[in-house]
């Protein structure tokens, strides 16, 4: 294969790799309640998500690049299982219609975004209009890689790749199906696709049979997407693609089966090949390939339901391990329940569970980046951190409106303490964070810790870690802690904080700890015990209350 084919191919992969990733940033970022009610005014049931993925899929003229809007969705929160079932049904008609209707290339408007993006990025003075730079870069750069990538593999005759596997793909249907999956993953455009096919069809006299296993494969490469999409995502994201692609490969593989019957029944866009020339054979495969794309889209449609409820209920379990910790929207408030206030507390205590989930998580994940660094487990914290702002955003709002609409007395008594817990566990992750900024400072300034201050962290984040396990329990099982008890634990915690301090002094007094050294373990100290002291004030508002 020349050289320049094999450019444009990495080059477009990157590049898509990476617009991805700023645009799954960018729409967790810039999301914010707004944009979450209207989207899902727009997919509040399935006809509406329906239309509203073949909206999206034609206004991009890619279905690929739709399904990885739509799993940036989803791992944005803005989308939940249900509705994005629907709308990946809807993203594969929209792709099937633009074979049929001119649209603007994507091609055309890449530069523009990309440009528009860096401008926002770098000189917005405002957040807000920073991250949209970010979110409007990752689609530029997105189109940019879907463009080399279509380049890179337009039909032209006697294409190298397609000659090396004309023995093994143009001869079996099973094969053939999976030649059309990676053919459709990497030109990432179902017109180019197609127009792929006709010309392998018209150079090497490919019979009815391959050419229909060809398109049905097509389908799979576009759900494909949707998993690479779906790395580093939160977990209801993963689940949602891997069911889409699954789903997508039964639909394939039905109509690599049904091929020669399909081909005997003399359907449009079946019928024999001889005689036809390269637009009535496009035509009549684009036909097809909308055939397809509906029965997928049916069966998307259809299983939505169930699918959701599926994975609910594995979500229940995953809560648990923490699998579901980067979703950045609230999952159980609804304000449609605000006047049944009983139900409302409910659903606020769930939230803040989850809430109290990802300030342990974010928290263990600091504790092994402390000794460990790992560039991937820091992005991790970041996500986390964003999770808990929205969280603490949503939680306030909604437990401030329901105590100006509940008059339950006991209702009333419990927010106050809801709303400093929620309070509490936001400035935990923060603390995490200043530990995170500290952690990388020392790395790129290339700070050496001795032993025995390394063993000094050790033992803050193990005492720190205590007293959060502790507060997790109190808050999860509802059991408040005895005063007593909450004395000692204090005491003792509080003693070896002070053997860890006097150490340090020490280290500085012999001139062991070098002044830069000294700066950043007085910077993580002082972080680590605030949030031992942020889950001591949460203990103690238990043991106040029983008293």
């Amino acid at each position: 294969m020349p050289l320049s084919l094999i450019e444009g191919a990495l080059g477009g992969i990157g590049l898509f790799l990476l617009g991805m990733r700023l645009m799954s940033d960018g729409i967790r970022t810039v999301a914010d309640s707004r944009i979450r009610r209207i989207f899902s005014l727009f997919t509040s049931n399935r006809l509406y998500s329906l239309l509203f993925g073949i909206a999206m899929s034609m206004a991009v003229n890619s279905g690929s690049a739709a399904v990885v809007f739509t799993i940036g969705l989803v791992n944005g929160g803005v989308l939940n299982a249900f509705q994005a079932m629907s709308v990946l049904g809807g993203v594969l008609i929209g792709a099937s219609l633009t074979l049929h209707l001119h649209i603007i290339p994507y091609s055309l408007i890449a530069t523009p975004l990309v440009f528009s993006g860096v401008l926002l990025k770098f000189f917005a003075r405002r957040r807000r209009l920073a991250n949209a730079g970010d979110l409007l870069l990752g689609v530029g750069l997105l189109f940019l890689g879907l463009t080399l990538l279509e380049g890179s593999y337009r039909p032209i005759d006697h294409h190298p790749f397609y000659e090396v596997f004309k023995g093994i793909f143009y001869r079996m249907t099973v094969m053939s199906a999976l030649f059309g999956s990676i053919v459709s993953f990497l030109v990432q455009s179902a017109p180019s696709s197609i127009a792929i096919i006709v010309s392998l069809m018209l150079n090497h006299q490919i019979n009815d049979t391959i050419s229909v296993a060809m398109v049905a494969g097509g389908l799979v490469g576009v759900a494909f997407m949707g998993n690479l999409a779906s790395l580093g995502g939160n977990y209801i994201s993963r689940r949602v693609a891997t069911v889409f692609l699954s789903l997508s490969v039964i639909v394939s593989l039905l109509f690599v089966v049904l091929s020669p019957l399909l081909v005997e029944a003399d359907l449009p866009g079946l019928t024999t090949i001889v005689g036809m020339n390269g637009p009535d054979l496009f035509t009549r495969l684009s036909w097809l390939h909308t055939a397809v794309s509906l029965v997928a889209a049916l069966f998307a449609v259809v299983l939505s339901g169930p699918v959701s409820r599926m994975l609910a209920t594995m979500n229940g379990a995953s809560h648990a391990s923490g699998t579901d910790s980067a979703q950045p929207c609230a999952s159980y408030l609804d304000l449609r329940i605000i006047n049944t206030p009983t139900i409302a507390i409910e659903q606020a205590r769930k939230e803040i569970l989850r809430m109290m989930n990802v300030t342990s998580f974010m928290y263990a994940d600091v504790r092994e980046i402390l000794f460990e660094f790992d560039a991937r487990r820091a992005e991790t914290i970041r996500q986390h951190e964003k999770v808990l702002d929205s969280l603490n955003h949503e939680i306030t709002s909604y437990l401030a409106l329901l105590s100006r609409s509940t008059k339950n007395p006991e209702i009333s008594y419990e927010i106050p303490g809801l709303l400093q817990t929620v309070s509490i566990l936001e400035h935990i992750g923060d603390r995490c964070e200043e530990v995170l900024e500290c952690i990388i400072t020392r790395k790129q300034a290339g700070a050496i810790f001795s032993d025995a201050a390394m063993e000094d962290l050790r033992t803050l984040v193990t005492v720190t870690g205590d007293a959060l396990s502790a507060m997790e329990d109190v808050v999860r099982n509802g059991q408040p802690m005895e005063a007593e008890a909450l004395h000692k634990i204090k005491n003792a915690a509080r003693n070896r904080f002070e053997g860890v301090k006097q150490a340090h002094y020490e280290r500085i007094s012999s001139g062991v700890c070098p002044p830069q050294a000294m700066m950043l373990f007085n910077e993580m100290e002082s972080a680590i015990v605030a949030i031992a002291e942020m889950c001591w004030s949460i203990l103690g508002m238990r043991v106040r209350r029983v008293e």
